[in-house]
């Protein structure tokens, strides 16, 4: 049994007076209830800004006469301490005159030091509050009530030992109990019945709270596109303007003589190209006879002369750098091998290599040297010429900042479109808070409340 369960026992007749006023107090707060759920002194309309006020309106109106109730308790609980003091310091000072077996003295003298350390704890941690509103109220009450209870193990053998030792001073111990039990009922007792309002009072600036997190939310996302807009802008007005410059330049005498010169470039290669290839099929013919030359050479079934070696090598290895050369020579050189041993190719390969030899002797090969030469030193020329024109690394150094400009402004588009997306959905969010506080003010009023939000 605790000092709670003690202070709950045998009421006496002013206990029971004290009572009485408690329930009458009791009944003129149900009916009072009555009235104020019948949407009396409460505004049916309320500027969200201006929910602060109106909830002190409903807490004044829900809680009417807690602050005076309060004041007065509090002073009488403040005595009632003080007489718990006095009397603990009684108890612990007291000589028991009792004749009682020793097994119960044992105990009792045990129990009654815990008892006293117990009661001057409780009286040392409860402080009065110097607040009345209702949160206060019920902390205080919580507290207090909590600090009362203290079990003195798991039957009454301890109390009983104690009041068999010191009967007077237990009693005056546990009315004092009684008073302080009682008048926390009382303190308490305006905010009976009202504990689902109480939640919604606490519930609401969370509630509050949350919406204007919402609303900053959104205003910090709407402030995000309207940045990322002006970027977009500032990027749309450069492409602008760098596509036109670069039309004037793509429409400049300079942009026109750069594409003359790259074509006169594109169409010397192709005919340096054809040459070329030409070239190589003139030559094409005498690849096998004259790797068999080589192979028999390698073998040793016929030897050459280093003269010859070198003429047969430089035409397979490329007939292009060979024309740089004495090709003629060349060309004498192993028409000579051919025609002195027969046995080197067979009478078919050596008929056809000889053939196609003096037809490349008879040919102007000289020309096409020539040819090839200043076809090269042309390309050469215009790409020289091409490299000194600015225009183009101008162009190119435009094309590549339009190129960044338009990937930047890819990017933003999609950050812009990613952001409105949010904000729709943020809006959809502070909707549904706007109907969990509207619901909330009209459980705590009882009746239908309008909230105007200006925003």
């Amino acid at each position: 049994m605790g000092w709670a369960e003690l202070s709950r026992a045998a009421p006496s007749q002013v206990e029971s007076r004290q009572n009485y006023k408690l329930q009458q107090y009791l009944l003129e707060e149900v009916k009072w209830l009555d009235r104020f759920f019948s949407k009396e002194g409460i505004p049916a309309t309320v500027a969200f800004d201006e929910l602060d006020t109106w909830l002190e309106q409903v807490s004044d109106s829900l809680f009417r006469g807690l602050s005076t109730n309060a004041d007065r308790l509090y002073n009488e609980i403040g005595e009632i301490i003080e007489t718990l003091k006095q009397d603990t310091a009684a108890l612990q000072t007291a000589e028991s005159t009792e004749e009682v077996p020793d097994r119960i003295a044992k105990i009792g003298a045990l129990s009654r030091d815990k008892m006293i350390k117990h009661l001057f704890a409780v009286t040392e941690k409860i402080e009065i509050p110097s607040k009345t509103d209702y949160q206060t109220v019920s902390s205080f009450y919580k507290g207090t009530t909590a600090a009362l209870e203290f079990p003195f193990g798991k039957s009454e053998t301890n109390i009983y030992c104690v009041r068999s030792l010191f009967p007077d001073e237990i009693k005056t111990a546990i009315a004092d109990l009684k008073r302080l039990r009682t008048s926390l009922d009382q303190l308490i007792a305006p905010l009976k019945g009202k504990e689902s309002q109480i939640r919604q009072l606490e519930h609401v600036p969370a509630l509050v709270q949350a919406i204007n997190d919402v609303r900053s939310g959104i205003a910090e996302e709407k402030e995000h596109v309207n940045d990322q807009e002006e970027a977009c802008s500032a990027l749309e007005r450069n492409i602008e303007t760098e596509s036109s410059r670069l039309e004037r330049i793509e429409d400049s005498e300079d942009w026109k003589k750069f594409k003359a010169l790259e074509g006169e470039v594109s169409s010397v290669k192709e005919e340096l190209n054809t040459l070329e290839a030409n070239v190589l099929r003139l030559f094409a013919p005498l690849t096998k006879p004259l790797k068999l030359l080589k192979k028999q050479d390698e073998t040793g079934r016929h030897t050459l002369t280093p003269e010859e070696r070198t003429a047969i090598g430089s035409i397979l290895s490329s007939p292009l750098r060979a024309l740089g050369g004495d090709i003629n020579g060349r060309l004498r050189a192993i028409q000579k091998v051919i025609e002195g041993d027969p046995a080197v190719l067979k009478d078919r390969k050596r008929e056809t290599a000889l053939n196609w030899i003096e037809q490349l002797l008879q040919a102007d090969l000289a020309s096409i040297t020539g040819k090839r030469e200043r076809l090269q030193l042309q390309i050469t020329e215009t790409t020289s010429t091409l490299s000194d024109l600015a225009i183009l690394q101008e162009k190119e150094e435009l094309e590549h900042s339009l190129e960044a400009a338009q990937g930047q402004r890819a990017h933003l588009r999609e950050e812009i479109a990613r952001s409105k997306k949010h904000i729709v959905s943020l809006d959809e969010e502070l909707r549904e808070q706007k109907q969990r506080l509207v619901k909330a003010l009209e459980e705590l009023a009882g009746n239908e409340i309008e909230v105007t939000f200006e925003f």
